[in-house]
């Protein structure tokens, strides 16, 4: 039996990370939920997710969509973009990767995070808004993505692959 672990976290700011000493651990996978859309240069940090993975690793990114719904609450989260798929997929060609795949995901919560920014001016997260979501809404909505793919969501998920 080998006693090495075939999973390593790594956290950091990516800014302050140095990036021969993350290409040394040849990651096959890097995964950010809700992460790029607070870098200020986001081809810049994927180029260095690249750099870190070994060829044919993955890139897996769920982040923030559609620009015109920017509001309040994603200023107050440090938000510095919402991302279009073109938009999204234009950073990962910019940045030497190749996408696998890229979808929406929940629309109906877009259609919440609207009111909230163009009605409600929102700066929280209001928790009764989102219990009602998860009781409402997710547990049909979600599995029905799986069959029916959203043209458009509150959310983009993304694959990107590095080049051989």
């Amino acid at each position: 039996m080998r006693n090495e672990s075939r999973f390593s976290l790594r956290e950091c700011l990516i800014e302050d990370c140095d990036p021969a000493e993350l290409s040394s651990h040849r990651f096959d996978t890097v995964f950010c939920v809700n992460v790029l859309e607070h870098i200020e240069d986001d081809v810049a940090a994927l180029r260095t997710f690249d750099r870190a993975l070994v060829p044919g690793g993955h890139v897996l990114v769920w982040v923030p969509a559609v620009p015109s719904a920017y509001g309040p609450l994603d200023a107050e989260l440090g938000h510095h973009r919402r991302y279009t798929r073109a938009a999204l997929t234009g950073v990962f060609a910019q940045a030497g990767l190749d996408v696998v795949s890229v979808r929406y995901s929940n629309p109906i919560g877009l259609l919440g995070w609207y009111y909230n920014s163009y009605i409600g001016r929102s700066r929280v997260h209001s928790p009764s808004q989102v219990k009602l979501f998860e009781t409402l809404v997710a547990p049909w909505a979600l599995p029905l993505e799986r069959l029916i793919p959203p043209p458009i969501g509150l959310s983009l998920a993304i694959v990107g692959r590095r080049r051989a």
